[in-house]
C-alpha cells in the first residue's frame, strides 16, 4: 500500500511538472497563435479571393446586356425599364451575381434603364463599403492572384531585382565579412576595426538609407562619392547613382553590404577564435602556409557558422524593404523595385490587399526552405557539441 502511494505521488509530481511547463509556455503559445499563425492563414485566405468592385458603367453594361438577352432586341439607356417584359428577371440575375437585394418598389414605372443602373450601383457599393465591418463582398478566385503575377511586368522586375540582391549581396557580404574577420585578428588594432565596421548595425535601415541618399547625390558639392571623384578629376560632373536604371539596384546592394558586413564579421571572428590553437600549430609544424591553414582547417571547422551566416543573410535580403523605400521608393520607373516594396505599394497605395497578400505568401514560401536549412544546421551543431 505504501509503495502504491509513493508511486501515486511520483506520478502526480510528474504530471504537475509538465502542467507547470505548459502553463509557463502558454503566453508564448498564445502570442504565436494570434500574431503569427492566425495572420498567416488570413493572408492565405485573402490571396485566394478578390474584391468585387462595381461602377455605374459596369452596372449599365450588365443591365443592358441582360435586358437585350430577354427582349431579343437592342435596349437604350433612355428606355423605361418596366416597359421591357422580364425586367425583374434581369434585376434578379444581377442580385444573385453580387449577393445584394434591391427593393423593387424603389423602381418606379417612370425610371429608365440608366436610372435603374444608378440604383444598382448604389446598392452594390453600399454592400461593398460594409467590408470594413467584416461583411464585404469578395469572391473565391483560387490561384488567379498567383497567375496574375506571371503576367505582371512590375512583378517580374521586382523578382529579378530580388535575385540580384540574393546573389550579389550574399556573396559580397559573406566574403567581405570573412576577409575582415581573418585580417583583423592578425593586427593589434583589429578590435577597433571590427567596432567601426559593426557600427552601421546600430542604426536602422531607414537611417542608413538617408545617409547614403546624400552620399549618392549627383551634385559634386553634395554627394560624397561624386565629390571624391571630382577631387581627382575636376571636369567630372557627377553620376546619378539613384537616377539611372542600370546602376540603382547595384548602388542599393552596396548600402546593404555596408550595413550587414559588421554582423558577418563579428560572427566569423568569434567562430575563428574557437578553432583549437593546437591544430593550427601542428599544421605550421608540418609546413602549411596561412592559406592552407584557413581552407583546410579553419574554414571546415567553422563551416556551420558560415552556413548560419549565409542563411541569415538570405532571409534578410528576401525581405529587404527599408533601404529601397527610403532611397528610391522603387524608382526610377520601378527599376529598383523589390518584392517587399512591391507588396507595400500594392496594399497601401493601390488598395489591392488580395493581390498583395498573394505576393506576401510567395515571399513566405521562399523563406521557408532557408529557415528549415538554418534550423537543421543549428540542430546538427548542437548534436556535435553533445
Amino acid at each position: 500500500m505504501a509503495q502504491r502511494m509513493r508511486e501515486g505521488k511520483r506520478t502526480g509530481g510528474f504530471k504537475s511538472k509538465y502542467l507547470f511547463s505548459y502553463l509557463w509556455m502558454a503566453p508564448a503559445i498564445i502570442l504565436i497563435f494570434f500574431f503569427l499563425v492566425l495572420p498567416t492563414f488570413q493572408t492565405i485566405k485573402l490571396s485566394l479571393h478578390e474584391k468585387i468592385s462595381f461602377s455605374e458603367r459596369e452596372a449599365r453594361e450588365l443591365l443592358q446586356s441582360e435586358l437585350q438577352n430577354i427582349k431579343g432586341a437592342e435596349v437604350a439607356l433612355t428606355d423605361k425599364i418596366q416597359e421591357i417584359a422580364g425586367w425583374e428577371q434581369a434585376i434578379a440575375k444581377i442580385e444573385d451575381q453580387y449577393k445584394v437585394t434591391v427593393a423593387y418598389e424603389d423602381i418606379s414605372d417612370t425610371m429608365t434603364v440608366k436610372q435603374t443602373a444608378e440604383l444598382l450601383t448604389v446598392t452594390v457599393n453600399t454592400a461593398l463599403r460594409q467590408e470594413q465591418s467584416g461583411v464585404g463582398l469578395q469572391r473565391f478566385v483560387g490561384l488567379k492572384n498567383y497567375t496574375r503575377m506571371l503576367e505582371d511586368p512590375e512583378m517580374k522586375l521586382a523578382l529579378r531585382n530580388n535575385l540580384y540582391w540574393l546573389v550579389l549581396f550574399t556573396i559580397f557580404v559573406v566574403i567581405a565579412g570573412m576577409l575582415i574577420a581573418v585580417l583583423s585578428d592578425k593586427v593589434s588594432w583589429g578590435k577597433l576595426a571590427k567596432t567601426i565596421i559593426f557600427m552601421p548595425m546600430a542604426i536602422s535601415g531607414a537611417a542608413g538609407g538617408v545617409i547614403w541618399y546624400f552620399m549618392y547625390q549627383k551634385d559634386v558639392s553634395t554627394g560624397t562619392i561624386n565629390a571624391i571623384i571630382n577631387v581627382f578629376n575636376p571636369q567630372f560632373e557627377g553620376i546619378a547613382f539613384l537616377g539611372e536604371a542600370r546602376l540603382v539596384t547595384f548602388a542599393l546592394i552596396a548600402v546593404g553590404v555596408w550595413m550587414q558586413v559588421g554582423f558577418c564579421t563579428v560572427l566569423f571572428s568569434a567562430a575563428l577564435q574557437s578553432v583549437p590553437v593546437s591544430l593550427i600549430e601542428m599544421a605550421r609544424i608540418e609546413g602549411a602556409n596561412s592559406l592552407q591553414i584557413f581552407f583546410r582547417i579553419e574554414l571546415p571547422y567553422i563551416w556551420s557558422t558560415v552556413v548560419l551566416v549565409i542563411t541569415q543573410m538570405i532571409m534578410w535580403v528576401l525581405k529587404v524593404f527599408d533601404i529601397v523605400f527610403t532611397m528610391t521608393h522603387g524608382g526610377p520607373f520601378g527599376a529598383s523595385e523589390v518584392l517587399a516594396n512591391r507588396i507595400y505599394r500594392t496594399d497601401f497605395n493601390l488598395g489591392d490587399f488580395n493581390y498583395g497578400s498573394a505576393m506576401a505568401v510567395i515571399l513566405f514560401i521562399a523563406i521557408i526552405p532557408v529557415l528549415i536549412l538554418n534550423i537543421r544546421n543549428l540542430s546538427r551543431e548542437e548534436s556535435i557539441r553533445e
